[in-house]
């Protein structure tokens, strides 16, 4: 679950907005860790939000947000917001993501959500919000009061297909030479999520076929994915197996067993990714 101080504040988050954070769904690896015991550090919240209804609340999230004390994060463009956490040298920062088809222009990747916020466009977005589950989040506000609330988060079907564009985004490096150094990071990241979030399913076959079903609305949309997902992991020497290699070996002495022991999850992971393939 979302580790502390951050749920105190995510807490304090869906208490101030109420039924409007019904709009919010958790995404990227924050969501990682409603599905598997042992997920990746992070820190940062990353919502996808339902513009369609969010438009029509007649609560301000610009006041909300201000009243909790977020400023917008320098260069962000009113998509991110952060503030310091009390007592503590860490900080909360969320991140508001949206539908691609509601972004302002063809060439502005911003969608207007309300006065003053905005969200980062995202390709997939719609499919992220519709594909997702209530969980629970239990524990206390601020205050030292104790708060439960309903928190939507994608599911684990609607979140590869989200890492697997990411993944493609970033391994194709289109920011450019100045940002390649990034990107591939971020492509290890993304890569080994996705081989996480497969790892940690009970029911493959019942995951592939979430996974193939959530694309009937957007059929273009689920072409371009399985093409993502048979370009990176159809062969151990694929893309996304290639850099989800560099991640398990970022950190690893390059010793005769930790160089066993990475051949061996390459294999595993391997054989666990061609099961998603299609035919």
């Amino acid at each position: 679950m979302i580790p502390e101080p951050q749920k105190t504040y995510v807490l304090e988050l869906l208490h101030a907005l109420g039924t409007t954070a019904d709009e919010f769904v958790v995404a990227g690896a924050q969501a990682m860790k409603f599905m598997m015991e042992r997920a990746r550090a992070t820190k940062d919240i990353d919502f996808v939000l339902d513009v369609v209804r969010l438009r029509s609340e007649p609560l301000l999230l610009g006041t909300q947000l201000e009243k909790l004390g977020y400023a917008v994060v320098d260069g962000s463009r009113n998509f991110q917001f952060e503030k310091p956490i009390p007592n503590s040298r860490e900080t909360m920062r969320i991140e508001f993501m949206a539908p691609e088809e509601f972004k302002r222009a063809e060439r502005d990747f911003r969608v207007d959500i309300q006065k003053g916020v905005h969200a980062r466009a995202c390709t997939g977005g719609t499919i992220a919000v519709a594909e997702s589950k209530i969980h629970k989040l239990t524990g206390r506000l601020p205050d030292g009061s104790d708060f439960t609330a309903q928190l939507r988060v994608t599911k684990p079907h609607a979140l590869v297909m989200l890492k697997l564009l990411a993944l493609d985004d970033r391994y194709r490096n289109i920011r450019g030479p100045a940002e390649s150094r990034h990107d591939r990071e971020e492509a290890r990241t993304h890569a080994a999520d996705i081989v996480a979030i497969v790892s940690a399913q009970t029911n493959l076959s019942h995951f592939k076929e979430g996974f193939e079903r959530q694309f009937e609305a957007d059929r273009a949309l689920g072409r371009h994915v399985l093409q993502v997902l048979d370009e990176y992991f159809r062969r151990n020497i694929s893309p996304g197996m290639l850099v989800y290699e560099e991640f398990l070996v970022a950190d690893s002495p390059l010793e005769r067993d930790a160089r066993q022991q990475v051949a061996q999850e390459i294999e595993r992971s391997h054989q666990l990714m061609k099961t998603l393939l299609p035919s």
